[in-house]
């Protein structure tokens, strides 16, 4: 009977051979940077006879009509990987861990080609002696930063890769090229943030330039290139916790303070002379709007708000709501990455004075063209981000703010407010700001929160939480019940009130 079975087995799964593609059998490919170089999560069935019998997982590379599998340690018989597959490919869930766990051994792959692809030194046998640990003297730290950069813009990432290239850049400005991985250990990180303390780089920056650093060192380790542990070499660093960026917002006063200037469109001295003209002035009041939009819009990042369009949900609600994935966050789960917010009368009105003309498709705001590469749009966000920083600072010190705010307050402002107002959920504003979402099916066809609720929310943005008021008693009426009690009754009271 076992016999039968596994003859049944094997049958089914040389039929699926037969009838599939072998790209359809693969979890997951990739393309390398030069497209001349492909990979693939599959099976290796080069000496499979029985297919009902675990088969090793591999990354099958194939460069010039070659190929080289690479074992990642794993098996699985063939009908337990079409059903991986078949999980992969509808969304679900199980397995998830595994898959992913793979998929992280296949980009590791694609990364060590890329790395040696930048160093005009790709072969398939460098590929496989670089992964398994097998070290070589062509690479560096600096071309190992290079291979990564290249993978992130491959991958579309055009704000990690640029962000990446400019630490890397300060690395080189800094330390040189001529590094080697035994240079590498605490001394030299800690070297390192001397150099960037003695330049004045704030802390934020020194912080994102040592995580860009501990993950150029892990690759390395974990292409068996150099030896070490990062945890330690960056333990006791300073920099390697968040920052606290809590004191970062404006409250609900300020804000309408800021509003209510923006909304007068004008800034003159005591004699009623106008303090900016014509163009400043317009740059200006046009970023404040944007910043305020930002606020207002459930927190948005600067480069959600220039990609934001008007869609099918704009129209869909009569122009009273408006919809964007995070760009930030959409490749980790698209539906939690979803926001929703309403077209309040404030945010209309800055519409009204900045936006473009409503059209189905088209970007809410005329600043980013449509047609950009990424890297362009990049350049604009990064433009933007100063201007708003610049003009921001103008504002303070005219209306003699003490915080000089940049676009990120914007978001903190918005949950800081909310959050403090007593009134709104914490739910609300975790979904407002893309933080939450299950990525279930039941969720894609769920509505957001009432157009009522969401206004009634939003409205604390700029309004504070009226004081419950004091009832106003009305002593004359008072004296009168008293007088109308028996001296039992009174003296009940009074004993009432002793309690």
């Amino acid at each position: 009977m076992k016999e039968e079975n596994t003859i049944k087995v094997t049958q089914k799964a040389n039929k699926e051979l037969k009838t599939s593609s072998r790209g359809e059998k693969c979890l997951a490919k990739f393309t390398a940077a030069n497209g001349n170089v492909y990979g693939s999560l599959t099976l290796d069935i080069r000496k499979a006879g029985d297919y009902s019998q675990p088969l090793p997982v591999a990354v099958r590379v194939c460069y010039a009509g070659h190929k080289v599998f690479l074992r990642l340690g794993k098996t699985y018989t063939m009908e337990e990987w079409l059903a991986l597959c078949d999980y992969e490919k509808s969304g679900r869930r199980i397995q998830l861990t595994e898959r992913n766990d793979m998929k992280n051994l296949m980009d590791r792959v694609e990364l060590i080609a890329n790395q040696l692809i930048s160093e005009n030194n790709f072969s398939l046998r460098k590929l496989q002696d670089r992964f398994q640990g097998r070290k070589d003297d062509d690479s560096t730290i600096i071309t190992v930063w290079d291979s990564y950069i290249q993978s992130k813009t491959n991958e579309g990432k055009a704000g990690s890769a640029r962000c990446s290239k400019d630490v890397r850049n300060r690395f080189v400005k800094d330390l040189g090229t001529d590094v080697s991985f035994a240079d590498i250990n605490r001394e030299f990180i800690m070297k390192w943030v001397r150099i960037m303390k003695k330049n004045e780089l704030s802390t934020t920056t020194i912080a994102i330039a040592l995580r860009s650093l501990r993950t150029i060192i892990n690759m390395c380790i974990s292409n068996g290139l150099m030896k070490g542990d990062t945890k330690e070499m960056f333990k006791d660093t300073g920099y390697n916790k968040a920052q606290s960026r809590k004191h970062e917002f404006l409250d609900v006063a300020t804000m309408r303070k800021l509003y209510d200037f923006w909304e007068a469109d004008e800034a003159k001295d005591k004699d009623g002379n106008e303090l900016f003209l014509g163009r400043e002035k317009h740059a200006i009041f046009r970023d404040l709007g944007l910043f305020l939009f930002m606020y207002l819009g459930d927190g948005q990042n600067l480069a959600d708000t220039l990609r934001l369009t008007y869609d099918e949900l704009y129209y869909a609600t009569h122009g009273k709501q408006l919809r964007f994935l995070r760009h930030k966050t959409r490749e980790r789960n698209e539906s939690a990455s979803e926001v929703i917010f309403p077209v309040t009368p404030e945010i209309q009105e800055i519409l009204n004075r900045y936006g473009n003309v409503p059209k189905l498709g088209r970007r809410v705001f005329p600043i980013m063209n449509e047609l950009l590469s990424p890297e362009q749009e990049i350049w604009v966000i990064q433009r933007y981000n100063r201007y708003i920083r610049e003009h921001m600072a103008k504002v303070a010190k005219l209306l003699e703010m003490e915080q000089m705010p940049s676009p990120t307050w914007a978001r903190h402002s918005f949950a800081t407010n909310l959050n403090n107002s007593g009134v709104v959920p914490y739910k609300y504003i975790s979904d407002s700001m893309g933080h939450s979402g299950g990525g279930d099916i039941t969720s894609n066809y769920i509505g957001a929160y009432p157009l009522a609720k969401m206004l009634e929310y939003n409205h604390y943005l700029l309004n504070e939480k009226l004081k419950e008021a004091t009832p106003v008693v009305d002593k004359k009426a008072l004296l009168e019940i008293l007088k109308g009690l028996s001296e039992e009754e009174r003296m009940e009271l009074i004993a009432n009130l002793s309690d």
